[in-house]
């Protein structure tokens, strides 16, 4: 018969599959780790028994009391027995460090400008900077300057000035310029701004010498050696033009305009002669234009006169620059028989006044002596060269001889129609000339050959002499 089963071997059967043998361990704190690490490992376990709907009951008593204590706990699903609980070994072992070698993804191998295909992007053109700056400049969008000449201001891009201007090139960041109205005046610098901003600017003949004026002072190149081309045209300026441009450049100071402009004068000069213009030139002025080979007269005669009717017009303070005047006379180029008319008592105020000085005198005999000479010599002009080296004279340069049929002194020594000049026939002259027109003077003809310094009559259509046409 068999013997009944203990309550203790009732509970013994656990739904970890596990039993509560007292060799599991040998410390009630072990014992409680090892349960609640199997309790929570092996729930699947215990889960599963549920499931199954296992009956406690009709388990088959065949354990006796040997073999429970035979018997051994079957080994945990999920963890074994022998693994170490966690923190019970660790303080007794060295703890490893585990590394590793960091790189940048540039390192590895990555570029961030390499992307294939790129150049295929079709991207949207640029506006174009020049364009974008013309419609700033051109419609006055954001000016950061003001110059200011007296009481004109004026909004400009400093670029533009600095573009073209050395002057304005020296500034830096100034807001506010003032210029000197004496050197640049405000309608000169409108005239600038806008040449500077222009495609292709072309000067005017209308201001030129402003401009060229305000652009010396701004030290614009470009813009001087323009207006230069210009004024140094010698079709354009030339006998009447180049005196009027004489005349509006004695404003500026600009000295080289105007000896470059009185050289151009010609034909023009004996109608400048007759005009108001000519008796208000000051006595530089008047020198340097007597002075000048290339003025057009028909003998050295006229040119004498021409100084008798400006030293005349206002004689009481010219008096005093009377030898400066008369030396600008070139006496060895008038004929021998008019230089000895001047030594006699001459019945003219204005001549005798001059021609009685001491100094004037000397000029003549001087002349006089150096005619005579050149008539003794006749065609043997090598003789002559060598009488003047051997007394250390000079032979005078010669002018622009002009012929003009319209005079009526313009004769040779030995034409019957000779006369005397005298202030009175020359003032008549010029009275013509007031009279025949602006133009008369282009009817003027050059003399073929400079050593007859008289020219005399030609058959004309225009003049009767002695009732008949002659030739002398």
């Amino acid at each position: 018969m068999d013997k009944p089963l203990n309550k203790s071997n009732e509970s013994s059967i656990s739904t970890t599959g596990t039993t509560g043998s007292p060799q599991f361990s040998d410390t009630l704190e072990n014992n409680v780790k090892y349960m609640n690490l199997n309790f929570v490992d092996n729930s699947e376990s215990s889960s599963q028994a549920k499931d199954q709907g296992i009956d406690f009951q009709k388990l088959p008593q065949t354990f006796d009391g040997a073999a429970s204590k035979a018997a051994k706990p079957p080994p945990s699903k999920i963890l074994p027995s022998n693994i170490p609980l966690p923190g019970k070994f660790d303080s007794q072992k060295p703890k490893i460090v585990c590394t590793l070698k960091e790189k940048s993804l540039l390192e590895m191998g990555f570029k961030t400008n390499e992307i294939q295909g790129w150049e295929d992007i079709v991207q949207p053109p640029k506006e174009n900077l020049y364009k974008l700056l013309r419609n700033m400049i051109d419609n006055h969008i954001k000016p950061n300057v003001q110059i200011r000449i007296g009481g004109v201001t004026f909004n400009c891009h400093m670029m533009v000035l600095q573009c073209y201007s050395d002057f304005f090139m020296e500034c830096n960041n100034e807001v506010l310029i003032q210029l000197p109205e004496e050197k640049i005046t405000p309608g000169a610098f409108m005239m600038v701004y806008d040449w500077m901003l222009a495609e292709e600017p072309l000067v005017q003949r209308e201001g030129i010498l402003e401009l060229f004026n305000a652009a010396n002072f701004l030290r614009i190149k470009n813009l001087v050696n323009q207006c230069w081309l210009c004024l140094d045209d010698d079709v354009r300026f030339r006998e009447d033009t180049a005196f009027l441009l004489y005349l509006e450049a004695r404003n500026y100071g600009l000295e080289s305009l105007e000896q470059l402009m009185l050289t151009r004068i010609c034909k023009f000069f004996l109608t400048l002669v007759a005009s108001k213009e000519y008796l208000e030139l000051t006595t530089k002025e008047i020198c340097t234009l007597l002075s000048s080979n290339t003025i057009g007269v028909n003998s050295e005669i006229e040119i004498f006169m021409s100084v008798v009717r400006w030293l005349n017009y206002n004689w009481d303070e010219r008096e005093a620059d009377m030898l400066q005047v008369v030396k600008c006379v070139r006496f060895s180029l008038m004929p021998p028989w008019f230089l000895v008319t001047l030594n006699k008592n001459i019945d003219c105020v204005e001549i005798d006044r001059i021609a009685s000085h001491p100094e004037v005198k000397r000029m003549i005999n001087d002349g006089i002596s150096y005619t005579t000479t050149q008539l003794y010599y006749g065609e043997n002009r090598e003789e002559f060269l060598h009488f003047l080296e051997r007394y250390q004279l000079i032979a005078p340069v010669q002018r622009q001889w002009v012929f003009d049929k319209e005079c009526s002194y313009h004769h040779r020594l030995e034409c019957p129609n000779m006369q005397y000049v005298t202030y009175k026939s020359f003032l008549e002259y010029l009275e013509m000339i007031h009279t025949i027109g602006k133009d008369y003077w282009r009817s003027l003809e050059m003399a073929k050959g400079v050593e007859k310094s008289m020219q005399c009559c030609v058959r004309s259509d225009c003049r009767k002499l002695n009732e008949q046409n002659l030739v002398c």
